[in-house]
């Protein structure tokens, strides 16, 4: 995996657990199961037992993460924290590889989908489109469609 992929699935994996892996208490890592779920949970922790040792040794990183850990759902926030990783990542090739080698094992665990217009969806790399009508498109589509509805 490249360095920005694996700096855009470090983030997303961790953003929504930063709040409890900041605090590193016992109690806070039984609570994070529950709050993102046990698959997520596991991710989150192998990805910051790798990632913290770096985070920590650069000033900038630790505040950006502070910064998350503080308002999760603040974007700009985001934003600095996977540039951050991008950093982290261009300097030591075994954390990118580190990284890279956890979110390739837990990708079955993460999904990402997009809500577009009225009603439909699109999730994952291999992307099937449902429509508000209940039309899937799972591959290209060229041409027209009649599916005999008039509205």
């Amino acid at each position: 995996m490249d360095v920005a992929t694996v700096a855009a699935g470090v983030t997303t994996a961790l953003v929504p657990a930063l709040p409890f892996l900041v605090k590193a208490g016992e109690q806070s890592m039984e609570t994070l199961g529950e709050k993102i779920g046990e698959g997520m949970a596991e991710t989150a922790k192998a990805l910051w037992r790798k990632l913290w040792p770096a985070v920590k040794a650069n000033p900038t990183a630790t505040a950006v993460v502070e910064d998350v850990a503080a308002a999760p759902e603040d974007e700009d926030a985001r934003a600095a924290l996977r540039r951050q990783i991008k950093k982290l990542l261009e300097a030591d090739s075994s954390l990118l590889a580190g990284l890279a080698q956890v979110l390739e094992a837990a990708n079955p665990q993460h999904y990402q989908a997009a809500n577009f217009g009225d009603g439909s969806i699109a999730q994952g790399s291999r992307t099937v489109a449902a429509g508000k009508g209940g039309l899937a498109i799972g591959r290209d589509l060229h041409g027209g469609v009649n599916i005999g509805r008039k509205e």
